[in-house]
């Protein structure tokens, strides 16, 4: 499946969450084996897989920027500090080209 920027963009969102859920998920399957949850966690599962599999094929940098802003939620002006950036206007460029290479990397590999 071909996934388009915007899409990309939302799967790393979703992928804290998708995390958070799996926990949740993990801990009901060790009590209840019920088939209800079994779907769930397939999805999450692969949101969190394909998220890795994304994350794993950037550089270490890229991989500081994704994981500040997607899953420590913090601003462009935080990271530009924290990643010794010039200013946040850096920051969103160089973001938008790590989601750019992420796309290219996906539909490569599809």
């Amino acid at each position: 499946m071909i996934y388009q920027y915007e899409e990309i963009e939302l799967t790393l969102k979703l992928s804290y969450f998708a995390k958070i859920h799996l926990r949740e998920l993990e801990n009901i399957l060790q009590i209840d084996n019920d088939r209800k949850y079994n779907q769930d966690y397939i999805f999450y599962s692969y949101i969190v897989y394909i998220v890795d599999f994304w994350l794993n094929s950037l550089f270490p940098d890229e991989q500081k920027i994704i994981f500040l802003r997607i899953f420590e939620k913090k601003t462009y002006d935080c990271i530009a500090i924290e990643t010794g950036y010039s200013n946040h206007s850096s920051i969103v460029r160089k973001y938008k080209e790590i989601v750019k290479k992420i796309y290219n990397i996906h539909n490569k590999s599809i």
